[in-house]
């Protein structure tokens, strides 16, 4: 399988999104924030918009504090890692002013209790204090839970929603196997399995079971006899 990006619906919105918070004033809030499920394509995509942008791209953890982001952020811009906190504040305020960068938070769900709520607070302040776009993205739930931040939440004016995956992107993605994949199996994906994700498992699967039985098409049959749905078949 063609390791290839395939532009998605849900990545020309996320694009968008970005686009319309960069054309924003200097003075105007430019925060974003997408949400979803899992197997959307939302890493790809951020991976994707982060080299074209050249963006930050962070994953928020569980085990992030407050001084392990600024080293990371101090690392990410190319500045002096050593020093308290308030030193390395200062040192990645002034680099994002000098120079300003888009960043991107992926996970933003690892953020969403009370006791990491003061990471976010710190990005808000960057965003505050430069006028940086800061997008963050995560789980369904995410737009539900910064709802209770008002303060915070006034600030996203972009939301991107990702939905599940259509038709024409799952055609797209078939067409990066090495084995060509019929229509009707190409359908059965879309009812029963709108997630890259699960696909290129299944895909994977497929041309494994497909080169050792050197087939190089693949029907609802061969796909069913494969057994490509539920694991690899002896």
């Amino acid at each position: 399988m063609r390791e290839e990006f395939i532009v998605t619906k849900n990545y020309s919105q996320l694009y968008e999104a970005i686009q319309s918070l960069k054309n924003l004033p200097r003075t105007a809030p430019k925060m974003g924030l997408g949400y979803g499920h899992f197997g959307l394509g939302k890493t790809f995509a951020l991976e994707k918009l982060a080299a074209q942008e050249n963006a930050i791209l962070l994953r928020a953890a569980q085990t992030w504090s407050k001084t392990s982001v600024l080293t990371e952020l101090c690392e990410e811009l190319g500045v002096d890692t050593t020093g308290h906190s308030p030193v390395k504040y200062r040192r990645v305020l002034e680099s994002l002013i000098a120079g300003p960068k888009i960043i991107i938070v992926d996970e933003i769900d690892a953020l969403l209790r009370s006791t990491k709520f003061e990471v976010l607070e710190m990005f808000r302040d960057f965003h505050d204090e430069t006028g940086i776009v800061l997008f963050f993205t995560g789980m369904e739930e995410a737009n539900r839970k910064l709802k209770k931040h008002k303060h915070f939440y006034s600030r996203i004016v972009e939301f991107v929603e990702f939905h599940i995956i259509h038709k024409i992107d799952i055609e797209a993605f078939c067409s990066l196997s090495d084995v060509h994949i019929e229509n009707e199996v190409i359908d059965y994906f879309h009812k029963k399995f709108p997630n890259l994700r699960q696909i290129k498992v299944m895909l994977l699967r497929l041309e494994r079971y497909c080169e050792t039985n050197d087939i190089d098409i693949v029907d609802m049959k061969t796909f069913k006899m494969s057994g490509a749905e539920y694991g690899d078949r002896k």
